[in-house]
């Protein structure tokens, strides 16, 4: 087990390949000493993921018909398990309206759940106003290609985490950084400099780690764990990357 935080936020698919399995997942990188647990509530049409979460989420919710309250139950489990570890759930917009957004943000209050992360639901939108009134934190997911006066316009609410995405591409691709993403960063700091940043798509190495922890507070990792996990190396795969 790991004696020190990690600035990794590691991503898993609930109900993927099983309930069971995503929970002994999840325990598997508290473990490893990741900073920040990122839960996905399956959505069987998930436009941000590439091929390995698609597969992921398909399979958790067309075959374990994984519900949203099964996601919660099992949040819960890892709360009571974990009650200090930081968890930030993210899912589809076409989740929180099944569930109804008022009955999913007060399930995730009650399980100490401070940030979500709904990458097709606008941050600026009045459902997004709706949702963050409810106390629950909206994560900006956003491109290096961002209009700076988009950019400027997030900056001046209250959001403290900003997720980047490295380039112009869906998960799991392979790895770059867009040079643009330097601005982005420097923006950020210069205006919410208490808020912490976070860079995914594509890092699967500890190289990479570093040179993205170079600059932001956290990297993102979840194709290349799904990966890992999918070939019986995970615990390796995970001590590789932590160092461990």
């Amino acid at each position: 087990m790991s004696t020190s935080t990690q600035p990794l936020m590691a991503h898993l698919v609930l109900g993927y390949p099983t309930m069971d399995e995503s929970i002994r997942t999840a325990q598997a990188y508290v473990a490893a000493g990741c900073a920040i647990l990122e839960l996905q509530i399956p959505f069987s049409h998930p436009p941000a993921d590439g091929p390995v979460i698609t597969h992921a989420c398909q399979e958790a919710v067309e075959k374990n018909h994984t519900s949203v309250n099964d996601c919660i139950e099992a949040i819960k489990l890892l709360r009571g398990q974990f009650p200090e570890q930081e968890i930030m759930v993210m899912t589809y917009l076409n989740r929180l309206f099944t569930h109804g957004v008022a009955a999913f943000t007060e399930a995730m209050k009650a399980l100490r759940i401070q940030h979500l992360i709904v990458p097709d639901l606008p941050v600026d939108s009045p459902l997004a106003a709706k949702v963050q009134a409810t106390g629950m934190k909206l994560v900006p997911v956003i491109a290096a290609n961002i209009q700076l006066e988009r950019l400027e316009r997030l900056l001046n609410q209250s959001f403290d985490f900003f997720y980047l995405m490295s380039d112009f591409k869906i998960t799991g691709s392979a790895f770059s950084l867009n040079p643009r993403l330097h601005q982005v960063i420097a923006n950020i700091r210069a205006t919410r400099p208490e808020a912490r940043i976070g860079i995914g798509f594509g890092i699967s190495t500890a190289e990479q780690i570093k040179l993205v922890t170079s600059t932001a507070d956290i990297a993102i990792l979840g194709s290349s764990l799904i990966k890992a996990q999918q070939e019986g190396r995970l615990d390796a795969y995970l001590a590789e990357i932590t160092g461990g």
